[in-house]
This record gives structure tokens, C-alpha cells and sequence, in this order.
């Protein structure tokens, strides 16, 4: 009794007795010096399995160990050890191993050449590499290149055995030498294929040369790599999934991000100048005006897709829409969890080739039939990342039927007796047009994959997430893995109809090229088609045609540059050039509206169809920069905003959207320039064709 008293008795009633809660007995082992961050995250966590451990996470890069630790720290605080654990075990202990091993084959290196040895560990960790990191690798490899192959031209036997062979085989001898460099990296050099076939010449053995002893080369060809293995391994491994970060993992969504916020803070600081005058335009105003634009780009893809539903129309062509997808071996994850056991580890760029090669194959099979037809092709992603293709096609009703035959036959030529196939393979509709429109069944497809426009209210039936939502997403899987999103198929081609359009209300005395050019100046492309000569015209048989100018490029490469548009038929003479002016980049100036024009010589005239008679500078100067000066006044007394966008757009004659009927533009009249408002959007050029800027470079 004096005992308990002695040790417990001093608690007495009027007391609070503090009870310290239980802690987890101190590991007496010493945490190990060469582990990485996300193991002594672990040691913190649980010091005891840190062997166990070890055996899975050793081998696993960074992004993904530190994927796996947050999982088992989490699982070890809500569930405990055994939990934890047993996570490890079942995951990487399992199929996520043979998994990677399957995507790591693909990007291995080996030591067969002096390179790969060198650089062994950079490239083993290449995944895991920053930007500035790759800058600095891809400058080390073009310097030691560079060296080794200096050292091969001093080497007079390496020399003079090449001269003995061929007066001209030394340079084929340098070009084999680093291509033995370069398969230690498992990366190809220029123009491999040229010289498998037996086709390389000196002149590109230099150039291959000059290539890949070029920082810049480099550093392109080691970010798409990085790229793809990056996310190649969060698909293996089951970060890309509707459990888990639908299309794209998180971390390519957020580069994807940053790096639109980067390109428009660049876009920001510069602008492009008129080589000739000196006249800056801000490069985001540019960019805004132009194709890149995803609003614009959407509207121009709806409007072709319209064009080819009228034309379909009048011509008693009937629409189908169908859906091809890749057998389950090109599958990561199911849509309802959980990996494809029999998953063969390709990247959505490998399973895109292989819609592509059973297009083609479709394609040749319905030209043989002469079955003709016309469309779009939609390319987009399943949950995983894996692409599959929406088609909207029209062809005549008799040949739907054997249309069908002939698709079936090859989109199950590959693993045909797997379960489901004929589900989930290939799908065949015909368009209902009591129903809906065709243009219809393929808006939500397009809106999907650019911008989400107007579908605020609808439901991703990959995700079960808001489609607008997930528009960003599928955005950033097609930059990651440089997919071609939409394709047309048939008809005339959109590079003609983008270069037309740049002439805008301009007339032409071609009887030929005219009604093509007005057509494309009012956005009918409908019409357009129809005057090219249909959508089932043959490219040899188009009525206007891209007019290109050749250019050596800094490797003195040959390329061509669009210069104008011709009609093949009347030839060279019915040239018009439509890019007249030679734009270049340049930091911004404080501002770019009111150049100073006084000293600078005269401007081009804006195309081959314009004559402009010599006016005096000084004046034109002054009279630009009184325009703008009353647009400014105008806006502020009407109340709308003066800033420099809506300056520019009037000032090049642009109409402003007021509300759904009204328009402002402005108005050349006797006494001067005047804003006023207007019911429809009628555009005008400016007076004088030396004043017109054009954006597009």
C-alpha cells in the first residue's frame, strides 16, 4: 500500500492527471548517406522496412518513386505497416515491373560506343532532367562530337584509307563513325533513311554532320525523348487513367501549362517588323488574329466541315460516322480500373501509326472499289492516353453497304477473336439527318479537342467529367505526343483557302482564280470546293495551287516557303503573290502603334493586283498617327474602350462586335475619318494600299 501510494498516491482528486500519449519506440538505425529524397521521406516515416523497400523503389526514377512514397506514407498513417507494404509488394513486386521493363527496352541504352559510355548516367536519368539540365547535356554532346570528329580527321590512316576506297568516301566514312556513336544512344542520325537505302550523298553527309554538332539539335532531339519516356513511364505505371489523371499525367498537364504561360510572356515582349519600313506590329496581336488561335481555329474547322455537309447535300451523298479503335494489346488501363495484362507497352505516337496504317489500307481497298468519298478525320484519346479516330465521311447511299464490308474487314484484321473486339473495335452509323445535322455529330468532337466551347453542360463519357473541363487536358496529351488532331479527307485543300483569304476584298482579272478567291474572301467553303474543281477532285487537277519560294535553311537545306498562289492551267502568269512584305522578329519598342515613318523608305504595294502611285512619307506618317489619334478621341466619347488592340483592329478597317446586331468600324467620309456603327459586318480596305499591315508572317 505505501508503494502505491509512494508512486501513484500524488494524484490526488483535486488534480488533473496528464496522460502523454504513446509514441512509436526510437529505431536505433543509422538512416544510410547515398539514399534520395524520397527514401529519407520514407526513413522518416518507417525506418524499420527501409530493405524492403529498397527492392522495388531502387530502379524507379524519381517522379515515379515519389509517386509510389507518397501512396505508402499514406497507406502506412491511415492502415499501418502491413498495409503499406502490401501495397509495394503487389504493385511493383508484380505487373508494374514487367510493365516498366517493357517501356524501358524502348529507351535503353547499351555500351557499344565511346558516347554511351560517357554519358551513360545522364541519359539513365534523362527522364527525370530539367530544361536547363538538357541544355547543358545537349551542349557537352555536340562538343564532344565535335572533338571526335576532329580527331578522325587528324588521324591520316583513318584518312587515307577512306581515299583509297573513293576520292569522295570521307565524308560517308565520318558519317558512319558517328553513326556507330549515336546507336549506343539508340538515337538515329540525319538522313539515316537515305542511307539504309543507299541514297546518301556527301553533300548531306556534311550536312548530318553539321547537325549533330549543333547545341540546338540536340537539345530538340534530347526534349522529345525526355518527353516521351516521361510520360511513357506514368503510363506504365497507371498515373495516366480516369482513376487517376485522365489523357495526360498531372505533370504533363502542368509543363503544358507553364508552358503556355511562358510563350505568352514572350509573345508579350516581342513584336515583328517590317523589314523594308521599319513598322512594328506586337507579335500577340498577331498571334491573336491568326490561326493558332483556338477560337479561330474551331470556327475555320466547323465552317469546312459545313461546307462539305451542303455540298453532300446537294450532291445526294449520304453521311457515316464511324469510330476505329486499336485492339486491347495498344491499351494500358480499362475504363473501369485496373491494368491490361496483355498490354505490349506502346506510346499513343505507335498506336496512331497503326489507325494510320489501317486508314491507309481502308483508304486503298475503297479506291480500287471506286468508291469515292469525302470528310474529316478526328483523332482523340481514350482515358489512358491511347488515341482512337472519330471519321465523318460522305459517299454515295449505294455504296454504304460495301463501305462497311470493306472497314470491318481490316479494322478487325488484328486480334479479331479477343473478347469484345466486335464491340469496342468499330463502330458504323449512319447519319439520320432527321436527327441532326452530320456537322452536328462531330461539333462536340471538334470543340472537345480545342477548346471546349459550349460545352459547359456536357459530359465526358471517357471521364464522367465536364468536357470543358477536360478540353485542357486532351491539349496537352497532343503537344506531348505531337498527334495530329483533325485531318481532312478529299476536297481541296485549306493551305490555298488560308493564303486566298490574306488578299481579302482584292479583284482579280483571272476569270479562273477570281470566283475561287471570293469565295474564300466570304468564308463559303462550299463554294470554294466547287470552283477547285469539287471535293472529289484530284490534286493534280486543282484549279489554284500554292505558289512556293526555295531557301536553304542553316544546315543550306532546301526549302520551299509559300510565296503566292497560281492556276496550273495558264501557268507562271497568273501568279499573284500574296506575302509581299518580309517580316522579322524584334523586341517590342514602348510602342509599336505610332512608328515614326518620316525617315524610312517606301513600302511595297500589298499585292500584285494593286498599283499605288509614290506619295510623300512625311505626310503619310502624320496622317497615320492622326488617325489614330481621333480613333482614340472617338472611342472615349462613345465610351468604349481605347486600348491599343481596338485601335489597331479600327485602324486596319476591322469591324468591333458591339452586341448581336451591331457593328463599329471605321468610315472614310470628305472631311476625315469617322467611327459609326453598323448593322452588319462589312469589311473594308484602306484607301491607300500602302497602309494595309498584314499580320500573318
Amino acid at each position: 500500500m505505501q508503494d502505491y501510494y509512494d508512486k501513484i498516491g500524488r494524484f490526488l482528486p483535486n488534480k488533473q492527471i496528464i496522460r502523454t500519449p504513446i509514441t512509436a519506440p526510437i529505431s536505433c538505425k543509422k538512416m544510410p548517406h547515398a539514399i534520395s529524397y524520397n527514401e529519407v521521406k520514407l526513413w522518416q516515416a518507417d525506418p524499420e522496412d527501409h530493405e524492403f523497400r529498397t527492392k522495388y523503389l531502387a530502379d524507379l526514377p524519381d517522379f515515379l518513386s515519389s509517386y509510389f512514397a507518397n501512396k505508402y506514407i499514406k497507406l502506412l498513417q491511415s492502415q499501418g505497416r502491413q498495409a503499406a507494404n502490401s501495397f509495394l509488394r503487389h504493385t511493383l513486386g508484380g505487373n508494374i515491373h514487367a510493365r516498366l521493363n517493357l517501356v524501358n527496352q524502348q529507351y535503353k541504352t547499351n555500351k557499344s560506343s565511346a558516347l554511351s559510355i560517357n554519358f551513360a548516367s545522364e541519359f539513365a536519368k534523362l527522364p527525370t532532367l530539367t530544361p536547363h539540365c538538357i541544355n547543358e547535356l545537349s551542349v557537352e554532346i555536340a562538343h564532344y562530337l565535335e572533338k571526335h570528329i576532329q580527331h578522325l580527321l587528324d588521324d591520316r590512316t583513318f584518312c587515307l584509307s577512306a581515299n583509297e576506297i573513293d576520292a569522295h568516301s570521307l565524308e560517308h566514312k565520318l558519317y558512319v563513325a558517328i553513326l556507330v556513336e549515336l546507336k549506343g544512344i539508340n538515337i538515329d542520325p540525319p538522313y539515316f533513311n537515305d542511307y539504309k537505302n543507299g541514297k546518301l550523298t556527301n553533300d548531306n553527309c556534311v550536312r548530318a554532320l553539321a547537325k549533330i554538332t549543333n547545341q540546338e539539335w540536340w537539345q530538340k532531339k534530347l526534349k522529345t525523348r525526355r518527353d516521351y519516356q516521361h510520360e511513357h513511364l506514368a503510363i506504365a505505371v497507371g498515373q495516366v487513367q480516369k482513376k487517376a489523371s485522365a489523357y495526360a499525367s498531372r505533370t504533363c498537364q502542368s509543363e503544358w501549362r507553364e508552358q503556355k504561360r511562358r510563350n505568352q510572356k514572350y509573345l508579350q515582349k516581342m513584336a515583328i517588323e517590317n523589314e523594308q519600313t521599319g513598322e512594328q506590329i506586337p507579335l500577340d496581336l498577331q498571334v491573336y488574329k491568326s490561326i493558332t488561335n483556338p477560337a479561330i481555329r474551331r470556327v475555320e474547322l466547323m465552317t469546312r466541315m459545313r461546307g462539305f455537309e451542303d455540298l453532300a447535300d446537294e450532291m445526294g451523298y449520304h453521311g457515316a460516322f464511324i469510330t476505329l479503335t486499336a485492339p486491347s494489346k495498344y491499351h494500358s488501363t480499362y475504363a473501369k480500373g485496373g491494368f491490361v495484362e496483355n498490354w505490349q507497352g506502346n506510346n499513343p505516337r505507335e498506336t496512331q501509326a497503326y489507325l494510320c496504317k489501317i486508314w491507309s489500307r481502308i483508304r486503298a481497298k475503297l479506291n480500287r472499289e471506286q468508291i469515292k468519298f469525302f470528310g474529316f478525320r478526328v483523332a482523340e484519346p481514350h482515358h489512358d492516353g491511347t488515341p482512337h479516330w472519330h471519321i465523318l465521311i460522305f459517299m454515295r447511299p449505294e455504296h454504304l453497304a460495301q463501305a462497311f464490308k470493306i472497314m470491318w474487314i481490316y479494322a478487325m484484321d488484328e486480334d479479331s477473336e479477343e473478347k469484345g473486339a466486335s464491340i469496342n473495335r468499330f463502330e458504323f452509323k449512319d447519319i439520320d439527318k432527321q436527327k441532326g445535322s452530320a456537322t452536328g455529330y462531330i461539333a462536340k468532337y471538334i470543340a472537345k479537342n480545342i477548346d471546349g466551347y459550349a460545352l459547359d453542360n456536357e459530359i465526358d463519357d471517357q471521364t464522367g467529367k465536364n468536357l470543358k473541363q477536360t478540353a485542357k487536358a486532351i491539349s496537352a496529351w497532343a503537344s506531348r505526343w505531337k498527334i495530329r488532331q483533325f485531318q481532312q479527307l478529299g476536297g481541296a485543300p485549306v493551305s490555298v483557302w488560308r493564303e486566298l483569304r490574306r488578299l481579302k476584298n482584292q479583284k482579280v482579272a483571272n476569270q479562273i482564280i477570281d470566283p475561287i478567291l471570293a469565295s474564300a474572301d466570304i468564308g463559303d467553303w462550299a463554294a470554294y470546293t466547287v470552283h477547285q474543281g469539287g471535293p472529289l477532285v484530284p490534286r493534280k487537277d486543282l484549279k489554284v495551287r500554292l505558289a512556293y519560294e526555295e531557301k536553304l535553311n542553316q544546315y543550306e537545306e532546301p526549302f520551299k516557303k509559300i510565296k503566292g498562289i497560281f492556276a496550273p492551267i495558264i501557268g507562271l502568269a497568273s501568279f499573284i503573290c500574296t506575302r509581299l512584305i518580309n517580316w522579322k522578329l524584334v523586341p517590342k519598342q514602348k510602342s509599336t502603334q505610332d512608328v515614326d515613318l518620316k525617315h524610312r523608305a517606301k513600302r511595297s504595294p500589298w499585292s500584285s493586283v494593286n498599283n499605288c502611285t509614290p506619295q510623300d512619307l512625311s505626310l503619310k506618317a502624320d496622317h497615320q498617327i492622326t488617325e489614330r489619334q481621333i480613333i482614340e478621341q472617338q472611342l472615349k466619347i462613345i465610351g468604349v474602350p481605347n486600348d491599343d488592340l481596338t485601335i489597331n483592329r479600327l485602324y486596319l478597317r476591322q469591324n468591333i462586335k458591339i452586341n448581336a446586331k451591331q457593328y463599329l468600324k471605321l468610315d472614310n467620309q470628305l472631311n476625315g475619318v469617322h467611327l459609326i456603327i453598323s448593322q452588319a459586318p462589312v469589311r473594308t480596305i484602306k484607301q491607300q494600299s500602302d497602309e494595309v499591315i498584314e499580320f500573318e508572317f
